[in-house]
C-alpha cells in the first residue's frame, strides 16, 4: 500500500482509491481528465491523429483500456497523470494499428502479473515487496510502464519477446530482418529499457515526460 503524502491533490487520492479496488474512483479520474487528454491526443499530427479520429471508441473508453492494462501507478500530481495517460493512449493506437492484421490473443501470465503491480512514480523511497511473487509482479510492472518511454519499434520488440514469447526468427519475420538482427535490436532495446526503469524508480517521471514533449516539438 502506498503512503498518503502531505499536499496530495485529488488526483492522487483517487488513484489510491483505485488501487484499493474502487472502480468509481477510476471513472471519476477518467471523467475529470477526458477533455484535456483528448485535446492532447488530437494535437498530434499525422497518421496517429487519423487513427484516433477513425476509431469507433470514445476517448473515455480508450482511457479505461489504457488504465486497466497498465500497472497500478502512483504519480505526484494531476499534470503527471494526464501526460502519462495521454502517452498510453497514443501508444495504444499505434500498437492497435500495427496489430490490426494479427489475430487477437489472450493476455499471458506475465502481462497479468504486470497489471497487478503497484508502482510509486513519485520521488518517495519505494518499499521492496517482501514476497517473491510480489517482487516478480513489481518487476514486470516496471517493465510494462517503462515501455511507454521507448520508441515504437523497440517497444514492439520487447513485447513480442517478453510477453508474446516469440522466437527471434519470428520476430525477424515481423520486422523483415534476419533473426540475428532482431536479437541485437532486442538486446539494445532491453538496455535502454533498463535505464528508463531506473530513472522511473528514482522519481524522474516528470523529466522523462518533459524530454518526450521536447522531442515531439522538435520533430
Amino acid at each position: 500500500m502506498f503512503p498518503v503524502m502531505a499536499g496530495n491533490d485529488e488526483t492522487v487520492t483517487l488513484l489510491l482509491r483505485w488501487h484499493d479496488g474502487d472502480r468509481q474512483a477510476l471513472l471519476q479520474l477518467l471523467d475529470r481528465n477526458r477533455e484535456w487528454i483528448e485535446n492532447s491526443v488530437r494535437s498530434r499530427r499525422g497518421p496517429l491523429l487519423r487513427e484516433f479520429e477513425e476509431t469507433g471508441d470514445g476517448v473515455q473508453e480508450l482511457m479505461l483500456r489504457a488504465m486497466e492494462y497498465a500497472p497500478r501507478f502512483l504519480v505526484a500530481n494531476r499534470g503527471q497523470f494526464r501526460a502519462l495517460v495521454a502517452r498510453m493512449i497514443r501508444h495504444l493506437l499505434v500498437d492497435r494499428s500495427r496489430s490490426a492484421r494479427r489475430a487477437p490473443r489472450p493476455f499471458t501470465m506475465s502481462e497479468t502479473d504486470a497489471m497487478s503491480a503497484r508502482l510509486n512514480l513519485t520521488a518517495d523511497e519505494a518499499v521492496t515487496p517482501p514476497v517473491q511473487a510480489a517482487a516478480r509482479s513489481e518487476e514486470l510492472g516496471w517493465m510494462r510502464l517503462g515501455l511507454e518511454f521507448l520508441p515504437a519499434d523497440e517497444r514492439r520488440l520487447i513485447k513480442l519477446r517478453t510477453f508474446e514469447e516469440l522466437e527471434f526468427a519470428a520476430m525477424g519475420h515481423e520486422f523483415a530482418v534476419p533473426a540475428n538482427t532482431a536479437r541485437m535490436r532486442f538486446n539494445r532495446a532491453l538496455l535502454r529499457l533498463a535505464g528508463i526503469i531506473e530513472r522511473l524508480k528514482q522519481g524522474e517521471l516528470e523529466r522523462l515526460l518533459e524530454e518526450e514533449e521536447a522531442e515531439g516539438e522538435a520533430g
